[in-house]
């Protein structure tokens, strides 16, 4: 086809796309709409309960709340501090410190010059902001006793299955002989050490809530001191002083040590019950350090080196190439096809470091949402170091390759070295020094990888879901992976102690398997459909498994089925495509109908996938929306409106620019290595910005219900800040991560199923000891903790 042709069918596909999508938008909206779930106040009927319950612990509460200000010279205002440490999901039950204050200074600017008129004028401003104090007292003591009963009932439930734990281990008697035959011991030990390891992590992730709690205590208590001692040194009376005398001091939230009795009682059971009086181990387990981690100097030094020197062997590397004459002997296009894949890998890797400093500046927790270790996990700046340390060793790979002659050395040998170097640095078990190895984080990746690639036949976390969708920007790099194996394997000839391409030089036919055609790069590694088609439908098809195991542990059809419909879109448009070549191949000079088909699918899936992005994965055109942010969302962390505006413009242009770029080769014959090389790289950095408003998504409104509960503190508490309430709280302001309700109710089932089963050989066993009976009891799972 075509300059003219290839112009009409891009500027109609692209028409086509505008056309679909916003027509699609009215539609699909109230249905998308459905799986964020925000914050639900408590019904009238609660609050009711909690206000009986309020009277009571008025009465039965003793003691003050220790004042948190540090004084004056703060560095950040008490309003900025509030907004920075408060919990996003409680959001509206916090002191309305701004409204209060914004109150205070309209109505101080009207006073009037003459002191009758201007008493008369206080009076009505202390009614008004009094009445307006009242309900805010109202509204934090309702939320925090409706906390408080959570926090009593939740530790009830939990010291009854201590309990349970402690009289099952004292039952146990040490196994008969026929009981340590049949390894008795072996199966009582694991079960216990995984009992004991479900109660650790119930407890720990309960701490953490009431953390949480005591942190919304202390703020509050803060913000009522603050905004009325801002009130009397405006009007220039101590009505402020008299009513936090007299309300605050004296209300339910403020009074209550029922917090710190609880942090107190689970911090006992923990040291002596779960870790045998250590109180070192129990305290480790319970607390966790801050968001706000301190870099190594020695790390800031590697990356900055690692990053210099892979710009200067990248300028190098383009400087070489634009030099080089032509190398006739050497294929075209195979170097960029064994080069690309690495590369798009780590600098992936690289704008995941990127987000990750995003993330922690702004507040997402990405540590929670992705259940890593809080104690034990990469920074944002070692994932850059390792990876800009990948590129500078891509770096001198290219150069290898590019100076192969001079260096005499096989051409193609830098590719395959640096490939085993990769291998070798991701699979070595050596794990000290772990600054330099890292093998906790290497096996977690590789852990979740495999979950990924067994994706049916595993409960689907978040990060699961996450490294899949990473995956389905990298399609690229599964081809190329593909290659490297296939030519390696096939095209290279080994026979002389040499690596030599089998190259050829026809122009007409077919290209054999095991060979390579030198003028245009043409081999079968590159060309096989079936081959190529299921390589690029992996990550897909992931995605695709993913959400059915979702279904099958929830059983509901949206989001699940609906986002299942979402990812089989490409299968269609890699058949299609399949189809398109078949044909093309069969007969050069005419278009199939598969081609048109094919174009239509890419459409669609175009439109399926960017409106699930806006829609589903960031959450925006909320009618709930403000004004001054409209078709954005209610709850933003991001600073700027604008940031939200721009990234909806570039998930559309890039992700049609992605659509299009097959089409666009057929339709203008270009060649497809180059408009791949061109285009792989824009869905890398479109995935980079898509990664910020996903997890901002998740973050705020727990829109995939990967975890239990949706209480995170957003903004790590930086050195300088609210210095009192690092003391009062013993720093513990960071988080950890938590465990699934749904995916424990599954275990349950299934641990319940289990032991039906065993119970017929218990019975057994008890026949055979009847002299030395042992009493068997089942063990309660404790994992199941909506902290």
């Amino acid at each position: 086809m075509g300059t003219n042709t290839g112009m009409v069918i891009a500027g109609v596909a692209g028409a086509t796309a505008l056309v679909i999508t916003a027509a699609a938008v009215p539609f699909v909206a109230p249905a998308l709409r459905r799986v964020c779930i925000p914050y639900v106040p408590a019904t009238t009927e609660q609050l009711s309960n909690v206000s009986r319950a309020l009277s009571l612990a008025t009465k039965n509460s003793k003691g003050t709340l220790i004042d948190l200000g540090s004084g004056d010279g703060r560095v950040m205002k008490f309003g900025e501090q509030l907004a920075s440490h408060l919990t996003p999901e409680w959001r509206k039950q916090y002191i309305d410190y701004e409204r209060l204050k914004n109150l205070l200074y309209d109505d101080m600017m009207e006073v009037p010059a003459d002191d009758d008129r201007r008493e008369e004028h206080i009076s009505r401003l202390d009614e008004k902001f009094f009445n307006e104090c009242d309900q805010e007292l109202t509204k934090i003591n309702l939320f925090f006793s409706q906390k408080i009963a959570e926090g009593q009932g939740k530790h009830h439930e939990l010291q009854t299955e201590l309990q349970v734990f402690k009289d099952v281990l004292g039952s146990r008697s040490e196994p008969s002989g026929i009981r340590r035959r049949f390894g008795g011991k072996d199966r009582f030990h694991k079960e216990t050490t995984r009992n004991e390891q479900q109660l650790k992590l119930a407890f720990s992730e309960f701490y953490l809530s009431l953390v949480l709690v005591q942190n919304y205590q202390q703020l509050n208590a803060t913000g009522f001191r603050k905004i009325l001692k801002k009130h009397d040194k405006l009007t220039g009376n101590e009505r402020g002083l008299d009513w936090r005398i007299n309300k605050v001091e004296k209300s339910s939230f403020f009074l209550n040590r029922e917090i710190e009795t609880l942090i107190t009682n689970v911090e006992t059971s923990v040291i002596n019950d779960l870790e045998g009086g250590n109180r070192q181990a129990g305290m480790k387990r319970l607390k966790v350090p801050p968001l706000s981690e301190k870099q190594k100097p020695l790390t800031t030094f590697s990356l900055g080196l690692f990053i210099g020197a892979s710009i200067v062997l990248l300028l190098a590397i383009l400087l070489t190439w634009m030099a080089s004459p032509a190398r006739p002997q050497e294929p075209k296009w195979v170097a960029v096809r064994l080069f690309r894949g690495p590369l798009l890998l780590f600098l992936s890797i690289f704008l995941c470091g990127v987000n990750m400093a995003g993330w922690a500046a702004a507040g997402v927790n990405h540590v929670l949402i992705f259940e890593v270790d809080p104690r034990n996990h990469l920074s944002y700046q070692t994932l850059m170091q390792i990876a800009s340390f990948m590129i500078m060793l891509w770096s001198f790979a290219v150069l290898a390759y590019l100076y192969a002659h001079m260096l005499h050395i096989p051409p193609f040998a830098p590719p395959l070295v640096l490939m085993i170097i990769c291998l070798v640095l991701l699979l070595n078990p050596i794990a000290k020094p772990d600054s330099v190895f890292h093998r906790n984080s290497r096996f977690w990746l590789l852990k979740h990888c495999y979950k990924c690639f067994t994706s049916p036949f595993h409960f689907v976390t978040f990060t699961d879901f996450w490294l899949g969708d990473q995956m389905n920007s990298l399609t690229t790099a599964f081809l190329d992976f593909q290659y490297f194996v296939c030519f390696y394997a096939t095209e290279v000839d080994y026979s002389n102690g040499w690596i030599e391409v089998k190259g050829i030089n026809s122009t007409t036919g077919s290209v054999p398997w095991g060979s390579v055609e030198l003028s245009n790069g043409k081999d079968q590694c590159a060309s096989a459909a079936g081959l190529r088609s299921l390589m690029s439908i992996i990550p897909a098809m992931i995605r695709f498994l993913q959400c059915l195991r979702r279904y099958r542990d929830t059983k509901r059809v949206h989001p699940h089925l609906v986002n299942a419909g979402k990812y089989s879109t490409t299968f269609f448009v890699v058949a299609c495509g399949a189809l398109n070549k078949y044909y093309e191949a069969s007969d050069p000079n005419s278009t199939s109908i598969f081609f048109y088909i094919w174009i239509l699918s890419y459409i669609m899936s175009f439109t399926y996938t960017f409106l699930w992005d806006i829609f589903m994965d960031w959450g925006l055109i909320d009618p709930r929306a403000p004004k001054e942010a409209r078709f954005l969302r209610e709850e933003m962390i991001y600073g700027s409106k604008w940031y939200y505006y721009l990234a909806i413009a570039q998930d559309f242009v890039l992700r049609l620019a992605w659509v299009l770029n097959v089409s666009l080769g057929e339709a203008w014959t270009l060649d497809s290595d180059f408009l791949t090389t061109v285009t792989a790289p824009f869905e890398v950095f479109r995935r980079f910005i898509w990664n910020y408003f996903r997890l901002e998504n998740e973050h705020v409104n727990n829109c995939g219900q990967f975890r239990a509960v949706r209480d995170i503190s957003v903004k790590p508490i930086r050195k300088g800040d609210l210095e009192s309430l690092l003391s009062k709280m013993d720093q513990m302001d960071g988080v950890t991560h938590r465990g699934h309700d749904l995916m424990e109710r599954v275990k349950k089932q299934k641990k319940s199923a289990k032991a039906s089963r065993q119970l017929l050989r218990k019975n057994r066993f008890n026949r055979m000891i009847a002299a030395a009976p042992v009493v068997t009891t089942t063990f309660i799972d404790t994992t199941n903790t909506n902290t």
